[in-house]
């Protein structure tokens, strides 16, 4: 008698593992969340409790996102008249979020009431998956127009995102993921393209170079006056602006210091009440440290390098090209999120006010990236699926 298949959330040959560090970081995150909203309760339950429910239907709203995805099936067969309606569809809310009120001079919200969206970290994600329509199928071969279209829709959402929205931090992760996106195809005909965007990577690393110079710092230190500048000094000396752009990135090393191996107790920061401008944000890693010490942000390492590697090892594995742009370019969002905050807060890079994944407050980031795990697990599953196939055909000849 054939046994009856017991139905999943999430089904066969998906990657459990890659799910279980995303959930796991997301739900330490949510704890981590609402003890860093006790910094704006000032003894309000309620702001604890509200932060708690905000919390939990991100995560289930996101869920919801992930399972979708994983379940959806290769996400390259949507038709690509679709995939154009939602770029301009992106577009339309990049450009409306001009409207409304800005935060820390960034416009980069949709505020309807209680609930806030931010388009670009939508966009962050669909640019991976229009990328792999565009360019990763097997009728990009020779068409290098396909490759051009990705680069003219990629460039109006850079521009708009830096100088409308004004949102630095964004623009630099969103064309980060663009760039590394369209280095994947194996193409003969993006050969010479790939060659410039590799030069274009050398040029970079030498500007980064030059500004972490100390030559470059006494040149900003002579025409200080914006915020931008304030930060990249601050960075490179925070003590020097303690009163001043410096402050809390002083802050956030008192926080670390504080900590410890195991740190002072869930909810005992001291920190997140008077001393971070957005403490379940962009500084709540210090919040983690201070209050779980080092073994808490040990707990978030063993979490991303789960999924770092994970992501790397598929995309490797995959022998879709649109399926390993997707798994790449997820790989660079997580990263590159990674990166601009830890070392944001811990002074080593000036701050860009960018959120850490999975860990941080927001509705938006969260939501986007795990339907971006999502879109991962169903393009895993497709080439587990194929391969399976192609070795079962294999046997039987």
């Amino acid at each position: 008698m054939q046994k009856k298949k017991r139905f999943s959330l999430f089904p066969a040959y998906c990657d459990r593992l890659l799910i279980l560090a995303t959930l796991g970081l997301v739900i330490f995150g949510s704890f981590m969340v609402v003890s860093a909203e006790m910094g704006s309760a000032a003894g309000d339950a309620s702001v604890i409790i509200t932060s708690a429910g905000r919390q939990g239907a991100y995560f289930l709203l996101g869920l919801i996102g992930m399972i979708f995805f994983t379940r959806l099936g290769a996400i390259e067969r949507i038709r690509l008249e679709l995939y154009w309606i939602g770029y301009f569809v992106l577009l339309g809310s990049l450009l409306i979020c001009r409207f409304f009120p800005s935060a820390n001079g960034a416009y980069a919200w949709i505020r309807l009431g209680p609930v806030s969206i931010q388009p670009s970290e939508l966009a962050k994600v669909f640019m991976m998956a229009f990328g792999g329509k565009l360019l990763g199928h097997n009728s990009a071969k020779n068409n290098i127009e396909n490759f051009k279209k990705f680069w003219i829709c990629t460039v109006v959402y850079f521009v708009i995102i830096l100088f409308i929205q004004k949102d630095l931090g964004s623009a630099i992760i969103f064309l980060g993921i663009c760039y590394c996106v369209a280095l994947v195809p194996p193409y003969k005909d993006y050969t010479k393209w790939h060659l410039g965007m590799l030069l274009g990577i050398l040029i970079l690393l030498s500007l980064v170079l030059l500004l972490l110079s100390p030559w470059f710092t006494t040149f900003l230190e002579k025409h200080a006056g914006h915020y931008m500048i304030g930060r990249f000094l601050a960075s490179a000396n925070p003590f020097a602006y303690q009163y001043d752009t410096g402050y809390h990135l002083i802050m956030g090393l008192v926080s670390f210091a504080t900590g410890g191996w195991f740190g002072l107790g869930y909810g005992q920061s001291i920190h997140k009440y008077m001393n971070f401008p957005n403490p379940a944000t962009d500084f709540i890693l210090p919040v983690i440290v201070e209050e779980l010490g080092i073994m808490g942000f040990i707990v978030i390492l063993i979490g991303y390098g789960i999924i770092f590697y994970k992501l790397w090892r598929h995309s490797l594995d995959c022998t879709y090209t649109s399926g390993k742009m997707i798994l790449m370019g997820t790989f660079v969002f997580l990263a590159l999120h990674f990166v601009l905050n830890v070392g944001g807060v811990s002074g080593l890079i000036p701050l860009t006010g960018v959120p850490l994944l999975l860990i941080s407050s927001g509705g938006s980031s969260l939501f986007a990236t795990m339907c971006a795990i999502g879109i991962c697990e169903s393009e895993i599953i497709r080439y587990k699926k194929e391969k399976e196939k192609h070795a079962h055909n294999s046997r039987e000849v």
